[in-house]
């Protein structure tokens, strides 16, 4: 639970008080290759930290699932729409292998943020980093075409050019396998 706490510090400097707190209200869970993590129209107000593994968040499209996001060591992960605003899910997070997680309820977080000024701070900094990734990838689908998507992707996220599957690659690029095929022979 050492990792949490200093990729934490690295967003925002906090006092040994601040880390022994958020250390109270961590727990780790441990789920299996194809596990899900967070399912579509289950509640789940936890965020988890990655310490190995990775997930994929994908939602399910007239029957075909659409990969939204990949995570990996040391990414944060959650459905933060649906726990701010206290709906379900319609995104499903699964273990594309066996993964670590440290996790903490939200609102525990949010109860320790009215207690110390450098949390609050914190928290602002994790949102505001979590919706620009996103804000980013929106912006991609209007302003680029997919292969300028793939020459994103593979110099931000190597890890998921190595790990996932072409099929998932592809769906999160928002194009069919041939394509990403025709697109990685051109390079």
């Amino acid at each position: 639970m050492k990792k949490i706490i200093q990729v934490l510090q690295s967003i925002a400097p906090l006092s040994e008080k601040d880390c022994d707190c958020v250390l109270e209200i961590l727990t780790t869970t441990h789920l299996e290759k194809g596990q899900h993590w967070t399912e579509r129209g289950k509640k789940n107000d936890r965020v988890g930290f990655l310490e190995d593994g990775y997930l994929r968040k994908y939602y399910q499209n007239d029957g075909n699932e659409v990969t939204d996001f990949f995570y990996f060591e040391n990414d944060f992960c959650a459905d933060l729409p649906s726990i701010i605003g206290n709906s379900l899910p319609h995104a499903s997070i699964m273990a594309m292998q066996n993964t670590t997680l440290t996790t903490f309820s939200y609102h525990d977080f949010n109860e320790l943020c009215k207690t110390s000024h450098s949390l609050e701070h914190l928290n602002r900094l994790i949102v505001e980093i979590t919706f620009l990734r996103f804000y980013k990838r929106s912006v991609s689908f209007v302003m680029q075409t997919p292969k300028e998507r793939y020459d994103d992707l593979v110099i931000t996220s190597p890890k998921t050019i190595q790990m996932a599957t072409q099929y998932h690659i592809a769906s999160y690029l928002g194009i069919g396998p041939q394509h990403l095929s025709r697109l990685r022979a051109e390079k």
